[in-house]
């Protein structure tokens, strides 16, 4: 049993899942796509059955609607789920969640795009993704400026985010192509940080005790920081034309006063002053490390949920303008992953995505992801494209909203200039 709450709208998706009612929905659209493939009935656990799936190309939507009553039998509230694309994000989350199935189950890090972890044998996959979103807690994501409101799980594994319907239909229609490009990456080892969306809803509901009613779409992604530590979160466009958050300025203030404090109260000369923060930076890195771990356990909980996210112009000030380092390996990695997902995202005419970069000190590593491809360039992109530009004048930064193949060129430029390849002894010259 999975109760539903009107203010988390991933149980109403997790109560539809698991109902007899989408099951046998589900399994009409198993039937009738073995019967069309012309394939001997399956399990729906191989390599080729689940890509099969994948790459189906008739619609397979399911509307499932369900009702709520008090003990008299009248009814309270009545509850809405549309599944798009069942069949298809059903493949994805066998391919995504048990990378065993595929030959090259990648996830987003610049280091090696370690995959999820293979499941213990006699795992159920769709029953795990339920549970998942059986519980979930609003989450106010910083940096971003569409004002979409995002929810997470509460094992952290997904992030939901309230979609518009004009992306929702933009996504549907090009959402063929989505599974193509998947089906090549999960199976094919085609190189790609893309944020792997596995799940696109339409919910709503009507309380008749309350007279509340309400609709909304919805984008069921993965947590690209899962099982992460997090210590700094960039996300990034490629401008600098508002670019810039306040808290940028304000961790720059902070750090500025403990500084000009610091020399204040050792009172000492600037090389000594110098010697104490190399030795502050060799205790930092030894907690890092792990031998002063203890002391902050408490304290990590809490800065890993309030981690603000930085913006391209952060992120300049945070490297002195510096390209951060990578190994040749991952470097090459990126640089595929960059440009293949750029090309698609250009074909299908999508623009104003970005790529959410983590800090994991831990792992010396770096977790990426691009979000936000659901928006494609129509007229009213065009239209704010033209708007942003008029006030803009000589020597000044191009607007963020341009068209797709600029945006493309102008993301893998960025990318180019914000990581560089530091050579080691096994790099080939």
């Amino acid at each position: 049993v999975i109760p539903v709450f009107d203010d988390q709208p991933s149980t109403i998706i997790a109560h539809s899942l698991a109902s007899t009612d989408y099951d046998v929905q589900f399994q009409q659209f198993v039937a009738a796509s073995t019967s069309e493939s012309r394939s001997k009935p399956s399990h729906g656990t191989s390599r080729k059955e689940i890509e099969r799936r994948m790459l189906g190309r008739n619609k397979s939507h399911i509307k499932h609607t369900f009702r709520d009553f008090d003990e008299k039998g009248q009814q309270l509230c009545k509850f809405v789920c549309t599944t798009f694309w069942s069949l298809q994000f059903n493949a994805v989350r066998h391919a995504f969640m048990n990378p065993s199935i595929a030959t090259s189950g990648k996830e987003s890090s610049s280091e090696g795009m370690t995959g999820a972890s293979t499941p213990p044998t006699g795992f159920d996959i769709e029953k795990s993704y339920i549970r998942s979103l059986a519980t979930s807690f609003a989450w106010a994501a910083s940096g971003g400026k569409s004002g979409a409101s995002f929810s997470r799980t509460s094992d952290n594994r997904f992030v939901i985010k309230c979609i518009s319907r004009t992306e929702l239909q933009m996504f549907l229609d090009c959402a063929p192509a989505y599974f193509e490009y998947l089906s090549k990456a999960f199976f094919h080892g085609l190189p790609t940080v893309l944020c792997k969306i596995v799940g696109v809803y339409q919910i709503g509901y009507h309380n008749r005790v309350t007279g509340k009613r309400t609709m909304e779409q919805v984008a069921v992604m993965q947590n690209i920081f899962y099982g992460r530590k997090i210590s700094k979160i960039f996300d990034l466009k490629g401008s600098l034309r508002g670019r810039f958050t306040r808290q940028g300025n304000l961790e720059k203030d902070q750090h500025s006063k403990r500084s000009s404090y610091h020399r204040r109260s050792t009172g000492s000369s600037d090389s000594e002053s110098s010697g104490s923060d190399e030795e502050d930076d060799e205790s930092l890195s030894i907690a890092s490390d792990g031998s002063e771990k203890d002391e902050n356990d408490k304290d990590g909980k809490a800065k890993a949920a309030s981690i603000p996210t930085l913006l391209d112009g952060d992120f300049l000030e945070f490297t002195s303008g510096r390209p951060l380092p990578l190994t040749d390996r991952a470097k090459a990695v990126f640089h595929m992953s960059i440009l293949n997902d750029t090309l698609f995202l250009s074909i299908i005419n999508v623009l104003d995505y970005s790529i959410l970069v983590g800090i994991d000190e831990e792992k010396m590593e770096l977790v990426v992801g691009i979000i936000d491809f659901m928006r494609q360039y129509d007229i009213l992109k065009q239209m704010e494209r033209v708007g942003k530009s008029l006030p803009m004048v000589v020597g000044s930064e191009a607007p963020t909203i341009i068209q797709p193949p600029l945006y493309k060129a102008r993301f893998t430029n960025a990318m180019e200039r914000y990581f560089m390849t530091v050579p080691n002894k096994w790099t080939t010259i």
